[in-house]
């Protein structure tokens, strides 16, 4: 591995995160909309909030489903954010699957604060991945702007053409 090469890239991540994170937040807020209203639905019927398996379930699932969506999404050449992105979605679907066999059966399977842990985890990782993927889009569409100035020879300033 180009140690060079992987220090510009992450300082080009860096570099793009406000645009990144201007794409990315819109995508976030649409995907976990509708969990947030289940989960106040929830809040409001029983007139509390509390972080219960049932909310953290929700959270899981709705993890799971975006993971998902960005497997096709990130670039392939990224293969470590791939991996991670494939071990996020293992793990939040075992935790969710744990999670409905625990409320269905009525008994602890495992404790509360493995699912929480699991539902903050996968959730970070979750933006985090959704960041490398719209970070992906920003760098191509870089990338085709710089193509399209590169194979440019003249230009206008005022009425008269100039030479590049």
């Amino acid at each position: 591995m180009d140690w060079r090469n992987f220090k510009q890239v992450i300082l080009t991540f860096i570099k793009h995160i406000p645009s990144t994170i201007k794409k990315t937040s819109i995508w976030l807020i649409i995907s976990y909309l509708i969990p947030i209203i289940n989960v106040a639905i929830i809040w409001g019927i029983r007139n509390e909030l509390s972080l219960d398996i049932n909310v953290i379930s929700i959270v899981l699932v709705t993890n799971a489903c975006f993971v998902t969506s960005l497997v096709f999404l990130i670039d392939k050449k990224r293969e470590l954010t791939n991996v991670l992105n494939i071990i996020t979605l293992v793990v939040s679907i075992v935790l969710f699957a744990f999670s409905v066999a625990q409320i269905e059966l009525a008994t602890q399977i495992f404790d509360k604060s493995l699912y929480k842990g699991g539902a903050i985890v996968t959730l970070i990782l979750s933006i985090f991945i959704g960041l490398v993927s719209k970070y992906d889009e920003v760098e191509a569409s870089s990338l085709e702007l710089a193509e399209k100035g590169k194979s440019k020879t003249e230009t206008k300033v005022g009425d008269k053409k100039v030479e590049l």
